[in-house]
């Protein structure tokens, strides 16, 4: 069937990178083959490994590979505007270069980033190179735009398809309008639009599909970020997405020579209890705060241990 995917999700600043790492280790050491993957583009992977991964990707260590994805830099792959060094500038035309041009524009455009997202997902959904697929995603707006794209451009792509349809009774016209446009590139683009509605059909479903797609949502006790995760859980579900688990990151200690902590703590308990009527019966884990800087691979395994461990 392909691998498993885990998308990891949340307002900004609640820790989604360090458990999406902790996550990727712990399946790792126990045997699976993982990639990792940032789609922020303020990306934090490099930070929490404590090393350099960049667009090129590296091996974390044996079973892990992380990527940190450059969306301008994959759009100008996918669209041939990137050249290899030593080769000679070709020579273009006007209408060539300002096609060019605008393409290299859009490599900066907004949704770009969860365009080329949606594409490494598509590559990556019928891999037999990888057993878990990790995403640390951006902030939640972000991420419901990813998850979002597949049901947006299967719409997009059959508008197209019909659209092709009606102006198919006029292809004698059109053809004298574009004399280039053979009959069998035009089928070519039918079969193309066909081929790319499908596998967008494939990436919704796998999104849909709880059995393959794990979509942990991650929130801290606090009453704005709760918010949030209210508004993100309705949405989710409005569009048959389902949340796999909620995890509460960063809860403050039980301490019993801090009045400070204990103020903190019972904050953090009340706003609990309300995550959890929130959430009903999807699954909620803890996890409480640390005094130590979590970082590198064995701060990782430690804490997925602690994330996973049965309940």
């Amino acid at each position: 069937m392909g691998p498993l995917f885990h998308f990891f999700s949340g307002k900004g600043g609640v820790g989604k990178t360090t458990l999406a790492a902790a996550t990727a280790v712990n399946l790792a050491r126990a045997g699976r083959r993982v990639l990792i993957t940032s789609t922020d583009p303020a990306h934090s992977l490099s930070d929490v490994f404590d090393l350099q991964i960049g667009h090129a990707g590296c091996e974390i260590e044996p079973n892990l590979q992380a990527i940190e994805v450059d969306s301008s830099t994959r759009w100008a792959e996918a669209t041939g505007a990137a050249s290899a060094p030593d080769s000679a500038p070709k020579k273009r035309g006007r209408l060539e270069r300002a096609l060019g041009d605008a393409l290299n524009m859009l490599g900066d455009a907004p949704g770009v980033d969860e365009f080329i997202s949606l594409e490494l997902l598509l590559e990556t959904m019928t891999s037999d190179a990888y057993d878990s697929v990790v995403f640390d995603t951006a902030p939640t707006g972000h991420t419901l735009r990813l998850l979002l794209l597949p049901k947006m451009l299967d719409g997009w792509i059959g508008k197209m398809i019909t659209l092709r349809g009606y102006f198919s009774k006029f292809g004698r016209t059109i053809r004298k309008l574009m004399p280039r446009a053979s009959r069998g590139q035009e089928e070519d683009i039918g079969k193309n639009l066909q081929g790319a509605r499908e596998r967008v059909m494939q990436a919704r479903d796998l999104i849909m599909d709880a059995e393959r797609t794990l979509f942990a949502l991650v929130t801290i006790p606090e009453a704005m970020s709760v918010l949030e995760t209210q508004r993100t859980l309705e949405l989710l579900s409005t569009n048959s997405i389902p949340v796999g688990v909620v995890i509460a990151n960063q809860v403050q200690p039980e301490s019993n020579n801090c009045d400070h902590c204990q103020a903190r703590r019972a904050i953090h308990l009340r706003e609990l209890g309300r995550l959890k009527d929130l959430i009903g019966q999807v699954p909620l884990r803890q996890v409480e705060t640390s005094s130590l800087v979590i970082r590198g691979s064995d701060a990782l395994a430690e804490l997925g241990g602690r994330l996973w461990r049965n309940p």
